[in-house]
């Protein structure tokens, strides 16, 4: 039979038992949508009025509300799914899954179940080609480590189960650093990555400005954090703190600087290595990630990519660096000698000012903690229960780390993040190419929002933390197998364009 005459195999073709599986997962959509709807009809108006007030009479008019909004976000997701596997297969899915549970913490198990992609993707590649070319970065041992640390909390608590159920999820943070230097293995890879990290935190804005429509209709602040620090004292009113779709405003801001700072990084790179129309993607990114920043309201946030981005055009246009450095001190000076600075100072400190003083207190209690047991400390997540009468975390992550594991908690974690800086360091003055050079600075930029903010707030256990992480070990792999050109065969992850 010739080509032409052969019948094509249609994509429809399924066994029995094939059929039959799928035919019962249908079921299973259809009966849950079923389900959801019933109950939307009848408690979505109530949920409505509770969340939202009794006005504005528009919104709690309409009926259905919640099964309208889940199927317009299903058939979202099944164009974005499709459009992804037609584009690059199951990879990019993954791969979209990933950067936005780094911006999504209100998304639960997003993060664990792209890990699992990760490592069907790695078996499955690594089966067809009869071996997986597995990168283990050395940091894996620190990492085991700082799970060690972690463990002798189980000889300080009085609550075991809660303690492993903890450190088990937590430790799945850890798997980025594993994870990704095995599948990042080109710049290809990394710009994939950080776009659909740039898109994801876009939608986390998003997510802020319909906050802030919705807290203006109802007349109550509509976010995911708590009452508690859902909103801000300011001289011009309270104001409410944004979180788009994190639970506290502080990692809200730290994921939008981080990104937004190493935005800005790549948008100024010079002409001919980088396309107009990415540049304008990049920077527009910036932009909406900066004023994304601005209103969560977080004080560190705006300090920390203030400072990076007086810095970038520093590192990054050499040649006009001390003419830019000597205006930004004149524009400093004038600032102060008019009285322009003490003035916004105050306005900044009165935001809120009770906050910033009460932390004083906890930082205190930590201190104490630290030096009554400053060796292991006093355990991870016991820090509520050592003589601490307001109840409440601890507010500054070196301070976390010293408080909960000690001098040796100190040791490996401070350790870690030396390593990590360093060797960035390295790529950057010794790069592969200069799209290392590019990332490996970037990576620092994001690093230093970190390294600010942590003086405030605590991000140990953010799994953005760690995906940041994860994408330096690759760069710093990556840059390390300068030497070791990279054939088809050794692409586990998104294989190169034919």
């Amino acid at each position: 039979m010739s080509e032409l005459n052969r019948e094509p195999i249609l994509t429809t073709d399924f066994n029995s038992k094939t059929s039959l599986w799928r035919g019962l997962a249908l079921v299973l959509v259809g009966w849950l949508v079923a389900f959801f709807v019933k109950n939307d009809g009848i408690f979505s108006r109530r949920i409505q009025i509770d969340i939202l007030g009794p006005n504005p009479s528009l919104v709690n008019d309409m009926p259905y509300l919640g099964s309208v909004l889940l199927i317009l976000v299903g058939l979202l997701l099944i164009f974005l799914v499709g459009l992804a596997i037609k584009s690059g297969s199951i990879d990019r899915v993954v791969l979209g899954m990933f950067a936005f549970s780094l911006n999504a913490d209100v998304v639960p198990m997003l993060f664990q179940i792209s890990a699992i992609g990760f490592c069907y993707i790695l078996v499955d590649r690594g089966l067809r080609q009869r071996r997986i070319p597995f990168r283990l970065t050395p940091m894996v041992v620190i990492i085991a480590l700082m799970i060690l640390s972690y463990s002798v909390s189980f000889l300080q608590t009085t609550q075991p189960l809660s303690l492993i159920s903890n450190m088990i999820y937590r430790s799945t943070y850890m798997l980025s650093v594993v994870l990704l230097p095995a599948l990042l293995v080109s710049r290809r890879h990394l710009d994939t990555l950080f776009d659909f990290m740039l898109v994801a935190a876009i939608i986390t804005v998003g997510v802020e400005i319909a906050q802030y429509i919705l807290t203006a209709m109802s007349g109550r602040i509509i976010t995911f954090s708590p009452g508690s620090y859902n909103h801000v004292v300011t001289p011009f009113g309270i104001m409410p703190r944004l979180t788009g779709l994190m639970y506290h405003p502080n990692h809200q801001s730290n994921i939008l600087a981080t990104q937004a700072v190493m935005a800005l990084w790549f948008s100024l790179q010079p002409k001919g290595t980088i396309n107009r129309r990415r540049r304008m993607f990049l920077f527009a990114g910036y932009v909406i990630l900066a004023f994304g920043t601005v209103v969560t309201m977080s004080r560190s946030g705006w300090l920390s990519i203030a400072i990076a981005t007086a810095l970038v055009p520093l590192i990054r246009f050499r040649k006009v660096a001390p003419w830019y450095f000597l205006t930004v001190v004149g524009v400093c000076l004038l600032a102060y000698t008019t009285g322009l600075a003490e003035a916004g100072y105050k306005v900044i400190h009165d935001i809120n000012g009770d906050s910033a003083d009460f932390r004083w207190h906890i930082d205190d209690i930590a201190l104490e903690a630290f030096f009554s047991r400053p060796w292991f400390g006093v355990g991870t997540s016991n820090f509520l229960d050592f003589f601490n009468p307001y109840q409440l975390e601890v507010h500054d992550t070196y301070l976390q780390i010293a408080s909960g594991m000690g001098i040796f908690g100190i040791l490996i974690f401070g350790g870690y993040i030396l390593a990590v800086i360093t060797r960035l360091i390295h790529v950057a003055l010794t790069p592969a190419s200069p799209a290392y050079r590019e990332w490996a600075i970037a990576l620092l930029f994001g690093l230093m929002i970190t390294g600010i903010q942590s003086f405030f707030a605590m991000f140990l256990w953010i799994k953005f933390l760690w995906g940041v992480f994860g994408i330096a070990e690759s760069v710093i792999m990556n840059n390390r197998d300068k030497n070791n050109r990279l054939s088809p065969n050794d692409f586990i992850f998104l294989p190169p364009q034919r």
